[in-house]
């Protein structure tokens, strides 16, 4: 499987690129007040507006930085209702991408409840890499504001 590969502080992510839609440089965020700390608002994707969170702000309580290699990676986020639906991830280091046999990835071993995002993990030269389950990331309270939000807005 074909990965896209970013970086919470030191360590590496992976999302599966099949799931990637586009991949931009970051752009200007119309916030959402009052929404949960991660969520950083909605952007204007090619007419379309989308819901962003910020993957620093979620897995590591601070925001993320504004380095030349920080994107928004725009991913097909599959609903509840069936429906799939467009969200923003802004994340740093997005610079490569990488080709990995799924099963090279093995369970972490650690039950992280707060994070069910967090999935396999595999290890190469560089050391571990961690998948990043697109569909965990919301908590449904928060896919209800983002989708509502986005569509309340167009």
């Amino acid at each position: 499987m074909l990965l896209l590969v970013f970086h919470l502080d030191r360590d590496r992510y992976a999302i599966d690129a099949a799931q990637v839609v586009s991949v931009l440089p970051l752009v200007r965020i119309k916030t959402i007040p009052q929404a949960p700390v991660a969520v950083a608002g909605l952007f204007d994707c090619r007419g379309e507006l989308v819901p962003v969170i910020d993957l620093c702000q979620l897995a590591l309580g601070r925001a993320a930085r504004t380095l030349l290699s920080t994107r928004i990676i725009v991913v097909d986020y599959p609903g509840d209702d069936g429906r799939v639906r467009k969200l923003g991830l802004i994340a740093e280091q997005v610079l490569e991408t990488l080709r990995r046999d799924a099963q090279e990835f093995d369970a972490s071993g650690v039950d992280n409840p707060g994070a069910p995002y967090l999935g396999a993990v595999a290890s190469d030269a560089r050391g571990p890499i961690q998948l990043i389950g697109v569909r965990e990331l919301l908590p449904e309270s928060v896919r209800e504001l983002l989708f509502q939000a986005a569509a309340a807005e167009a």
